[in-house]
């Protein structure tokens, strides 16, 4: 019996133990509270409910680099953004000029000719833009979600957000470069109610020995990069009133990744004025955005342009697929893996039984190389530039981190070891796809400021040119302006002797070649040799 006592006396002590250990907090949570609590009390965060930032600075265009390197650029004539923390909502405007900043590369509108205004709204998890006639247009899911993170990384909505989540927690780290060693808060937030993995994002806080936040760092989905980099750096701390410090210089980067060389600087702001909690700040969302659909790119029209080639469009990127005797070739891979999987299916109704082999991307930028892996994950090659095929082995198609937005690729991957298939396959000046009936000609672009790597696919069996970003035959009696990418690809179109009878632009309809030339060739006979821009 006294046996039996005292075992039951050890297994109950065990047990109390064990639940106060389980009880005992977090002491890296304990850490994490109390650090915010110190940066609250150093900036007055908590006393922030709403604020305007005026300034000044540049932008650069994420995803549109010329080659490799750092994102193209330009300034900023004015920044507005007016953020209220309670309804999760903010009202960005800001007007874009080209200044200085070198015309290599592409983005909506870029090289800015004149002044170029842009409005953007975003309330809890519905985001817009507004153009300059005030009509307002919805935004995809992701984009609100990105969105209403940045309302969470600058320094107030961070201490906030990190006050009140269940998962804050601190730990020192060591910069070996600076020999110095700063306090690190990390935490998750909710950017939107669905249940897609999308919706929670992580944020890391570095603070310096007067607890004043120096740096965030924060992921967002991307479609190339997977979860993408998003590094803000926040400086010169002014005194704004009532209790409250904001920093009057931001400079932010996006993208970074350590196989790609230098930085990728995508903002600078420096503040000409803060106000705290302005009135109205709230940005309603307008009756039109609400009613209207959530954007998404599943909608696929398909097109006969000739025998064996059809137009796959219905969206804001157009691509061609083409059929040979044993498989297809489809010409560009744009957005993301939402398109190619719109895309795909419609190829393989219109192509039953044949495999898409190959997969031609016609240069680097990210809104016409974002729906290529999906292709990779049926098994086709990837035809590129050569200058691409470093980046594109080992960072878009590599395995890495895809939480926020997993693709086919991510979830159905090939064995490294296996006998996946070639994934890449590089040219320099032109390559050919043939098998004695049908053929493709890829011809490289000489003199582009748009992207050192552009490539132009030929069909000279039914004089067929597809082109991106380069421009179009314009619609019936119109006389549109005519930008230098057009002008360079007129002139390349000229040089490689191309019978072209039939201009299929990747953005826009398809028309007459001479549609094209009746526009483009009075331009060029007039322009002096140079590159272009463009989006």
């Amino acid at each position: 019996m006294t046996r039996k006592l005292t075992l039951a006396l050890l297994m109950s002590t065990c047990l109390v133990a064990s639940a106060s250990a389980q009880n005992q907090p977090n002491p890296n949570q304990v850490a994490g509270k109390a650090l915010l609590q110190a940066a609250d009390a150093a900036i007055g965060a908590g006393k922030v409910k709403s604020f305007t930032i005026t300034a000044t600075g540049w932008m650069g265009y994420p995803g549109q680099q010329f080659a490799t390197g750092d994102l193209p650029r330009s300034d900023l004539k004015s920044f507005t953004s007016t953020v209220d923390l309670a309804s999760k909502s903010a009202k960005t405007e800001y007007v874009r000029v080209q200044g200085n900043n070198v015309a290599r590369g592409g983005g909506a509108g870029f090289p800015v000719q004149g002044e170029v205004r842009f409005e953007e709204g975003v309330n809890g998890d519905i985001a817009w833009n507004t153009n300059a006639q005030g009509q307002a247009t919805r935004t995809a899911a992701d984009v609100a979600g990105d969105r209403q993170l940045m309302i969470w990384a600058n320094p107030a909505g961070f201490i906030q957000a990190g006050l009140a989540a269940n998962n804050a927690a601190a730990t020192d780290r060591y910069f070996g470069r600076e020999n110095k060693t700063v306090k690190v808060v990390a935490f998750s937030t909710k950017v939107c109610d669905g249940p897609q993995p999308q919706c929670t994002r992580r944020l890391t806080g570095e603070f310096n020995k007067d607890n004043m936040l120096e740096r965030v760092i924060t992921w967002v989905p991307d479609p190339v990069m997977g979860d993408k980099m998003v590094e803000l750096r926040y400086s010169d701390y002014k005194d704004v009133g009532g209790g409250v410090k904001m920093p009057f210089r931001v400079h932010a980067h996006q993208g970074d990744h350590p196989l790609i060389p230098g930085g990728h600087n995508w903002l600078d702001l420096r503040a000409s004025d803060i106000k705290i909690n302005v009135a109205n700040a709230a940005n309603a969302v307008p009756d039109a955005v609400r009613s209207a659909a959530i954007p998404n790119n599943q909608r696929v029209v398909a097109t006969k342009l000739a025998d064996g080639v059809v137009h796959m469009g219905g969206g804001s990127h157009n691509s061609v697929a083409v059929e040979f005797k044993d498989y297809v070739v489809v010409i560009e891979g744009p957005l993301n893996n939402q398109r190619t999987n719109a895309v795909v299916a419609e190829v393989k109704k219109t192509f039953p039984n044949k495999p898409i082999r190959y997969v031609v991307n016609t240069h680097n930028h990210f809104d016409h190389l974002g729906g290529i892996r999906g292709y990779v994950a049926e098994g086709a090659t990837v035809i590129t530039d050569e200058r691409n095929r470093n980046f594109y082995q080992r960072v878009v198609l590599a395995p890495q981190s895809r939480t926020l937005s997993p693709d086919r690729l991510s979830q159905r991957p090939f064995a490294p070891t296996g006998p996946g298939q070639l994934m890449v396959q590089g040219f320099t000046d032109q390559y050919t796809i043939s098998d004695g009936n049908q053929t493709i000609e890829l011809h490289h672009v000489e003199g582009l400021n748009h992207s050192d790597n552009m490539t132009i696919a030929y069909l000279p069996k039914s004089k067929i040119v597809v082109s991106a970003d380069m421009g179009g035959p314009p619609p019936a009696g119109q006389n549109p302006p005519v930008n230098a990418n057009a002008v360079v690809l007129y002139r390349n179109i000229q040089r490689l002797k191309l019978d072209v009878t039939t201009h299929v632009p990747i953005h826009g309809p398809s028309g007459p070649q001479a549609e094209f030339d009746r526009i483009v060739a009075p331009v060029a006979a007039r322009t002096p040799q140079q590159g272009g821009g463009g989006e």
